[in-house]
């Protein structure tokens, strides 16, 4: 489950962080606990990205961000397979969901009726806001960023409506893609985890996960597979991805930087044969622009000083 532990846990600034759920829901009630109740995300922001849920009018979305902006969504009209069992295609697909909190964010699921094993999966973009991102969002600057923003004309800029940089277009225009490829396993799930693959970027380079799918194995929450994530020194970063939710027709996307080492492991409830599951993984050249958003160096240590500024700015 993401919490704000999860949040302080990202560093590698965007990242985006994968969750599933596989809850009850009782009837005229919602899902105990809160799929998603953040109430603490400041000093970073998120989007709520692309949820998946099973189709079924008697299950509504309640989504609440920053306690000001909240929708209540049938899934009954939202793109996905019924369930369960999972339909023709196996798993269910995402809807188109950009739900932008810099405060607080919750997703839950409420129904009408009593749900069993009632499926759903979202990512949850965080990032580090830049000058731009704070004078978008009429926060209050410090004396160090007022002097970046003065210095390149970023409040006139942010007021044209140039800048921020939109995050999926910073994502294409910063990353050099050495190479991606996806690579599969067939394995049985036992209930001592199991390490699918560990992966260590080349000289120069860092690794990014990008997609998982695999088969959903049981749908008993006692003997369902939870997949981890660990990268670098942290161990568990994303832990718990239930597989039930998932199939190998449809990918959860993510985004998780790694600049040491990539280890994707699973454990079951109950030991399921011939368990298959794909990952694609991104090999990206290490530059001195992500050296100094992820943190790395110091402006002193930059061969090119000004590139600081224009990355804490937002202007790169």
């Amino acid at each position: 489950m993401i919490n704000e532990a999860t949040l302080r846990m990202a560093r590698y600034y965007p990242e985006l962080i994968p969750d599933t759920v596989v809850t009850n829901i009782a009837a005229g009630a919602e899902a105990a606990p809160p799929i998603l109740d953040i109430r603490r995300i400041a000093p970073l922001f998120t989007f709520l990205k692309d949820i998946a849920v099973e189709r079924d009018p008697q299950v509504t979305i309640r989504t609440r961000a920053d306690r000001l902006r909240a929708a209540e969504i049938d899934t009954g009209t939202l793109t996905g397979n019924p369930g369960p069992p999972p339909g023709v295609m196996g798993g269910i697909t995402s809807n188109n969901f950009t739900l932008f909190a810099k405060d607080n964010l919750f997703y839950n699921l409420f129904s009408t009726a009593i749900k069993t094993a009632f499926r759903s999966y979202f990512g949850l973009w965080t990032w580090e806001p830049s000058v731009a991102c704070k004078l978008l969002m009429g926060l209050t600057l410090t004396t160090e960023e007022r002097r970046i923003s003065d210095e390149l004309g970023i409040a006139n800029s942010v007021e044209k409506g140039i800048l921020p940089i939109p995050l999926p277009f910073k994502v294409l225009r910063e990353y050099q893609v050495c190479d991606e490829v996806t690579r599969g396993r067939s394995l049985t799930a036992t209930t001592t985890r199991v390490t699918v693959d560990t992966l260590y970027p080349r000289v120069g380079e860092f690794l990014v996960l990008t997609k998982i799918a695999c088969d959903p194995g049981p749908a008993l929450d006692a003997n369902n597979i939870r997949i981890t994530i660990d990268r670098d020194e942290d161990a568990g970063y994303v832990s718990d991805i239930h597989a039930y939710p998932l199939s190998l027709d449809f990918d959860l996307p993510m985004f998780i930087p790694a600049l040491k080492e990539l280890r994707i492991s699973a454990i079951a409830g109950i030991a399921t044969p011939t368990w298959s599951i794909r990952y694609t993984v991104q090999s990206c050249k290490m530059t001195n622009l992500l050296r100094c958003r992820f943190g790395l160096v110091t402006k002193d240590e930059l061969p090119e000083p000004s590139l600081w500024d224009r990355v804490k700015g937002g202007i790169l």
